[in-house]
């Protein structure tokens, strides 16, 4: 039994923007889960904490002012903390830091306006938290954050695991730290089937008493939706049609919980009573910068390259947001708006009349073009010289040579013009990426060969791969500005798939279009880039959501690419937030830009070890499967510049 009262706490979710409820339906779900909500807590006289987003109160506010009105009056009574959400619920690591703050800044404003409170603790949306994020709510004022424990404890071995047992400290990307609040995924998902009846009152009592020991501060017995008791959002065919009773349940739960001295019942920011000063964890690592809520299905690939049609939809945002920073007069109203049009609910089981809403905004993919003034083939070749470009083609190997004063590049067209070796002059012309060839690993199972920048299709009906790794002709072009253009044409069962090469100076531009737009049910990986330096684990940088750049050197094997099931194609990623990720081993590396508001790809990286060498690898990624993955889409083309960089050096320490 613990020897002492353990402080318990409730943070419930409520989210009328979810995805699978439709707007007729807001009514329904204000009188079915909200208000036996408030009915509890006042009857019962429990403090609880409710967290939800500026437009879910304002949802509710113009369809039921009494339920605001009695929110109010318990906050005054003291017995309902409300937690920030934002405006929107929106998923940081995926997002610029620009407007991760104004969803914060809006949601406050809101909060403020309608229920006079800021609140100082913030429940960040979906549980999708990097370090680079934390900064946003520290610059914006926030004590406090509420995190799921699960995830980045599983994730990180060295945190001791008694630090679940009261508040810590978090350390942002700047090194700051910032006090957390824990949620508890295997908790709340207790709860949830002690409410569906799954649990009988005495085994639920025995997981707490199994789990409150008396070592234990506090602990979260709920963290999540409110809208999945006595009514179901449709998301899965096992939901039940109708649900009755459940709040009911909880009710006797609460109770029961209320009338026992091993508990005491506080509000979420009351267990900062509790806080252990520390030097802070960190949170994010190399295979997962970012973490996300429950179990491996749920990584951010979810809200960015699946649902219905995630990629065009996160391509508008970003283009809109472009226009937003080129515009210093843009007003609050245009912020909200492109905080609700990024919303996550938008993105996952989206039910049809809200798709519909918001299709035909969605932007048409655009296409690669050249403006050529000179202009040669495969057939004309060898050529040495066109115009700043010293060029050789090795008709017997079928291979393209090509230097100017700031790289030199080999393009295999056996496999696509896939990169043989690519150098810069910043490093002494010592080859960066490039092929690791059939052979090189002493092991069977890496008896392949590892190419740089090609395109990889799996898709899963047909259950085939489609890749660009076949015989090819090319073309060369002198732009006018003087770059030089390289392009060709790979017929694939999907159509033709065009790929381009721009060669500027000391910079490589490379690039995808498939003649089909439509978006295929499958995985959808390209721009992969092979380190040459196979002695040493990788290093990589990015922005994921916040403003300050996030560094990772890699310690032991990870594959953000593997599939975490055998319906969810991906485990992880990164957000890379500015269009701008840095790769590479030692001193020497690579930048890769892009422009998220023409293709919002996420890269990828995997670094494995094999016999006392390592095979490092960054890609790209357009689609991933998950369950949310619906026909249709958009696939837009996509490309991204190559330029020699040094490693970075780490702002808030290395993960």
């Amino acid at each position: 039994m613990p020897t002492s009262t353990s402080k318990i706490y409730c943070i419930f979710h409520l989210n009328l923007a979810f995805s699978s409820i439709d707007k007729s339906a807001h009514p329904q779900v204000i009188e079915h889960c909200y208000w036996p909500l408030l009915n509890i807590i006042e009857k019962e006289s429990l403090p609880m904490g409710l967290e939800m987003t500026a437009y879910t109160l304002e949802c509710i506010e113009n369809i039921d002012a009494a339920w605001v009105k009695k929110l109010k009056q318990l906050m005054q009574q003291g017995l309902i903390e409300l937690v920030a959400s934002g405006d929107s619920q929106i998923i940081g690591p995926l997002i610029p830091a620009e407007l991760n703050t104004k969803n914060l800044q809006l949601g406050q404003q809101y909060y403020e306006a309608l229920l006079d409170v800021r609140p100082t603790v913030a429940y960040i949306n979906e549980q999708a938290v990097s370090t680079g994020i934390l900064d946003i709510y520290l610059d914006n004022g926030f004590e406090a954050v509420v995190v799921e424990w699960d995830n980045p404890y599983s994730h990180n071995p060295d945190w001791p695991a008694d630090a679940f047992n009261q508040p810590q400290t978090l350390l942002s990307a700047s090194g700051r730290p910032i006090k957390v609040i824990w949620n508890h995924a295997i908790a709340f998902q207790k709860f949830q089937r002690f409410a569906h009846g799954e649990l009988v009152l005495d085994d639920y009592l025995e997981y707490l008493y199994n789990n409150i020991k008396g070592e234990c501060r506090s602990f979260c017995i709920y963290g999540s939706d409110a809208e999945v008791f006595d009514y179901r959002p449709g998301r899965y065919t096992i939901e039940t049609v109708q649900a009755t009773g459940e709040w009911q349940r909880i009710r006797e739960l609460f109770v029961a919980l209320k009338n026992n001295d091993k508990y005491c019942w506080v509000k979420p920011k009351e267990t900062l009573k509790y806080w252990r000063q520390s030097e802070g964890l960190n949170l994010g690592t190399c295979e997962h910068p970012v973490s996300v809520k429950k179990q491996a299905k749920y990584n951010i690939t979810r809200w960015a390259l699946s649902g219905r049609n995630d990629l065009a939809l996160n391509t508008l945002c970003f283009r809109r947001l472009r226009e937003i920073l080129d515009n210093p007069d843009s007003s609050d109203t245009t912020w909200r708006e492109l905080c609700r049009l990024w919303a996550s609910d938008l993105r996952t089981h989206l039910c049809e009349s809200r798709y519909q809403e918001i299709r035909a905004t969605l932007p048409a993919p655009t296409s690669l073009t050249i403006q050529s003034s000179a202009s040669a083939n495969t057939d004309s070749l060898p050529i040495h010289s066109f115009g700043n470009y010293q060029i050789h083609f090795d008709q017997q190997r079928n291979k393209l040579d090509i230097q100017s004063a700031g790289l030199k590049i080999r393009l295999n067209a056996n496999r696509g013009l896939c990169i043989e070796y690519l150098a810069f002059s910043e490093h002494g012309f010592q080859p960066v990426i490039g092929t690791l060839t059939h052979g090189h690993f002493d092991h069977i199972g890496y008896g392949a060969d590892f190419f740089s920048n090609h395109f990889v299709m799996e898709r899963f009906r047909q259950r085939d791969r489609i890749t660009d790794l076949s015989k090819v002709r090319f073309s060369l072009h002198e732009e006018k500005s003087g770059d030089l253009f390289i392009r060709t044409e790979i017929p694939t069962s999907l159509g033709a798939l065009m790929k381009t090469y721009r060669l500027t100076q000391n910079t490589l531009e490379c690039g995808f279009e498939l003649e089909q737009k439509e978006r295929p049910e499958s995985s959808l990986r390209l721009g992969f880039i092979t380190l040459l330096d196979c002695d040493n684990r990788p290093w990589f940088s990015c922005h994921n959501g916040g403003t300050t750049e996030e560094f990772f050197l890699a310690k032991e094997d990870f594959d953000h690419g593997k599939p975490a099931s055998s319906i969810v194609s991906a485990s992880s990623a990164l957000g890379a937030t500015t269009g701008c990720v840095n790769f590479g081993t030692g001193d020497r590396g690579i930048k890769l830009s892009w422009n998220p508001h023409d293709c919002a790809a996420l890269p990828m990286i995997s670094s494995k070890h094999i016999r006392g060498a390592y095979l490092n690898r960054l890609w790209f990624s357009l689609v991933e499967a998950d369950e949310t993955l619906k026909p249709e889409g958009l696939l837009p083309p996509f490309s991204f510049k190559i330029e020699p960089t040094v490693q970075p050096k780490p702002p808030g320490g290395e993960k």
